[in-house]
């Protein structure tokens, strides 16, 4: 059997868009539908099309991302031979004054590419909600003989935030790739994936490097539309960039849709996490729930609409839930009324609280206090 011809590379590392909710913790790690992190969404993509090999660059408060991928064992990656690969922040500078960019990041992380000779590398982001079938991109970019093939989805609504949207040819081949300040219906959103060959990318980055380190590799690349043979690759399933803590609120409600959930969390291409054997959830006699996920280890005596809970959350008597995210480990107290409040997990709200936000300005509710 024959090594599979991709590495992965998912880059960690970013700002954090979603302060009011946790200023410590990555986007990588942000919880999200229940029982999953954003990070699971671009590593399962990877290890579903085969990628036996997979890097982290892994951000500076990395405890939590540790935690969760541990061995990768729940990812088939803990392996003698390949596997994961932990590629940590190593120098202080970087912490105490950043620099803008991540051509930094990759030119000090080129060896993880090097080592693997005449493979393709499969780069990805973990700020987006997806299952892209990457066998499809990579029979694509062979069929087209691109030197690179970027994943990019036709929006139906708008979306905001800073973007890079593409213009292609009808053969597919990218004639633009432009930086927005936000992206419009219509437009081709780049999705952060890209697939090249892993000497051209070292190539590729070695040379920015030497221009200007405090560049990022998608400036790179629009550079070189005209240059170099790069195609689009459309990819048609449900996604959604988490860019700010609306996005981040507005994803996990579109998991509450059918069509939705399904189009993520398919039986074909699953969906793998960090598994922690819970007992069922428990319902008691007076629990009211409707259009909810609720996760495993939760105990719900009260009434819970249109809301997602992770594990362990108790609802108690007579409470009201709605329109909310409760994460793990949460107490919602008797005759307590929570509606669009994203709770961070190990809180505790306080009985009889009154507590609301809208669907476009969600009350945050930070970790380990109580309310």
């Amino acid at each position: 059997m024959m090594d599979n011809p991709i590495i992965g590379l998912i880059n960690l590392q970013g700002p954090n868009c979603m302060e009011e909710l946790s200023p410590t913790r990555p986007i990588a790690s942000e919880p999200f539908a229940g029982k999953f992190r954003l990070m699971d969404f671009a590593l399962s993509a990877m290890v579903n099309a085969d990628v036996d090999t997979v890097g982290l660059l892994l951000p500076f408060h990395s405890r939590s991302v540790l935690d969760h991928v541990r061995s990768g064992k729940e990812w088939n990656l803990a392996r003698k031979q390949h596997g994961l690969f932990y590629l940590p922040v190593d120098v202080e500078s970087e912490v105490s004054d950043p620099k803008p960019g991540d051509i930094r990041t990759y030119y000090k992380n080129l060896r993880y590419v090097e080592v693997e000779r005449n493979h393709y590398l499969l780069l990805s982001g973990c700020d987006v909600v997806h299952n892209t079938d990457y066998n499809r991109v990579f029979h694509q970019h062979r069929s087209h003989n691109a030197d690179i093939t970027l994943v990019y989805k036709t929006l139906d609504e708008e979306d905001p935030g800073k973007a890079y949207v593409l213009k292609t040819s009808p053969s597919g081949r990218i004639q633009a790739m432009e930086k927005r300040p936000g992206a419009q219906k219509g437009d081709k959103l780049f999705l952060g994936a890209i697939l090249l060959n892993g000497d051209l990318f070292v190539s590729m980055v070695r040379q920015a490097y030497a221009q200007n380190p405090d560049q990022y590799l998608n400036d790179v690349l629009a550079r070189n539309v005209k240059h170099l043979r790069i195609y689009g690759y459309e990819y048609t399933g449900y996604a959604k960039r988490i860019n700010s803590l609306e996005s981040f609120f507005q994803a996990n409600m579109d998991m509450l849709d059918q069509e939705n959930w399904k189009g993520i969390f398919r039986q074909d291409r699953k969906i793998y996490t960090k598994i922690k054997d819970e007992a069922p959830a428990k319902y008691m006699a007076d629990a009211k729930v409707t259009n909810s996920l609720v996760a495993n280890g939760c105990i719900i005596e009260g009434t819970v609409e249109n809301s997602i809970l992770f594990r362990k959350v108790r609802v108690g008597r007579n409470a009201v839930v709605r329109n909310s995210i409760i994460m793990q480990n949460a107490v919602i107290g008797e005759e307590s009324q929570l509606d669009y409040v994203i709770c961070d997990k190990d809180r505790s709200i306080q009985p009889e609280a009154d507590l609301s936000g809208t669907k476009d300005e969600p009350l945050t509710i930070i970790k380990h206090e109580v309310i």
